[in-house]
């Protein structure tokens, strides 16, 4: 499929640049926890690159960008899950962070994931239409509440600085979360200055499932680079 590749490719160079070998050697599980927050990061970035609206290309009706949109964000909150809670098992003295006295890190980490929790079940239809009145409303308060998100979670990363140590990687890291939350923006104004198309293809129609399969096949690369990360530092 046209979105595989850069994106196996995009998930890869992101681990690379924010794993190089020899800063810190942690237990197994702390690695993988550290891993799964990293794809968590990974994944959140992606939203902000495929936001839901139909680009040129794949060709694919708007229904596979809406569900490649919500299977990427579940994703995401899964790999928050899996990330706080094998912390919280290696570790449970990680809970006194939350407290007013704890490392501000932590607790921006903390704030991170119950907001990643909270904007997708805020996305659901009947929740949406319940507490929004128009489209607009909502759009405006999903993507404060997704920018509020990424920069809590750019502000976790850098300041735990448990991987993110070089100052090149901190630059990077918050350089790489103002360019996402400038996309939707950037994308909108190219798309309406993209001319259509004129040859008579329509969209192809009944492309959800491609979008779940498009889910499943990186969650299978994040749960494979994980084990061959692993493997590498151990």
């Amino acid at each position: 499929m046209f979105l595989i590749l850069p994106l196996c490719a995009a998930y890869s160079v992101f681990l690379l640049c924010f794993w190089p070998c020899g800063i810190m050697h942690l237990s197994t599980a702390w690695e993988v926890s550290m891993l799964c927050g990293f794809s968590a990061l990974f994944f959140l970035l992606t939203l902000f690159a495929l936001t839901g609206r139909p680009l040129p290309e794949p060709f694919f009706d708007g229904r596979f960008f809406l569900t490649l949109h919500r299977w990427l964000a579940w994703l995401f909150v899964g790999m928050v899950a899996l990330h706080a809670g094998v912390v919280m098992w290696v570790d449970p003295q990680t809970l006194y962070d939350l407290w007013p006295s704890g490392a501000p890190g932590m607790q921006f980490g903390a704030a991170a994931a119950v907001l990643a929790v909270a904007t997708p079940c805020l996305a659901l239809q009947r929740v949406r239409r319940g507490l929004y009145a128009t489209a607009a409303m909502f759009r405006r308060s999903h993507a404060m509440l997704a920018m509020a998100v990424l920069g809590a979670s750019v502000f976790h990363v850098v300041a735990t600085r448990v991987h993110v140590a070089l100052w090149w990687q901190v630059w990077l890291c918050v350089g790489i979360a103002m360019v996402a939350c400038m996309l939707p923006v950037g994308e909108r104004w190219l798309l309406a200055r993209v001319p259509t198309r004129r040859d008579g293809r329509r969209r192809r129609l009944h492309t959800a499932y491609l979008a779940r399969g498009l889910v499943g096949v990186m969650l299978c690369v994040a749960a494979s680079e994980t084990v061959v990360f692993v493997l590498w530092r151990h």
